[in-house]
């Protein structure tokens, strides 16, 4: 897995960008990373784009890492929001497994498929979607929420 961090020191915004194959050992290094950039800053807010990732994790590995996100000693010590955002089926399914188990365990956390969705969520103004973002409508005419899937 590879990764980018971007910060936004104005908006209180860090964004990291990932691509690659996602398992527990290079998720925890990534995140331990990230936190340990000299311009990270607890106060901020982080997007997490995994949309060029596949994950490879069990659901087991995805409990284990929530563990890992959760205080006293988070591998993302941020007291703010994290959005993960995600593209695919699979994908989507396991960040909504991560946001309920380190949800579960007082991290402010939620899943997305829009990159849109995610910056109203954060409150923050996110930078031009560097990856074009979908613009189309929804197919059935119904407003978008990424957050919930219809028949789930």
């Amino acid at each position: 897995m590879k990764s980018e961090n971007e910060f936004f020191r104005a908006q209180h915004l860090i964004v990291m960008d990932a691509s690659g194959i996602l398992d527990l050992q290079r998720s925890i290094i990534a995140l331990e990373n990230l936190a340990a950039d000299p311009q990270f800053d607890a106060g901020s807010e982080c997007l997490l784009d995994l949309r060029d990732i596949k994950c490879s994790m069990s659901a087991m590995d995805i409990f284990s890492l929530a563990e890992v996100m959760a205080w006293p000693n988070s591998a993302l010590p941020t007291h703010r929001k994290i959005a993960i955002l995600v593209e695919g089926h699979d994908e989507f399914d396991h960040a909504q497994f991560l946001a309920l188990c380190a949800g579960n365990r007082g991290v402010n956390i939620a899943a997305f498929d829009d990159y849109d969705t995610a910056g109203e969520w954060l409150l923050a103004i996110l930078p031009e979607d560097p990856k074009g973002g979908r613009t189309d409508p929804p197919s059935n005419g119904m407003p978008r929420d990424s957050r919930i899937r219809p028949g789930r």
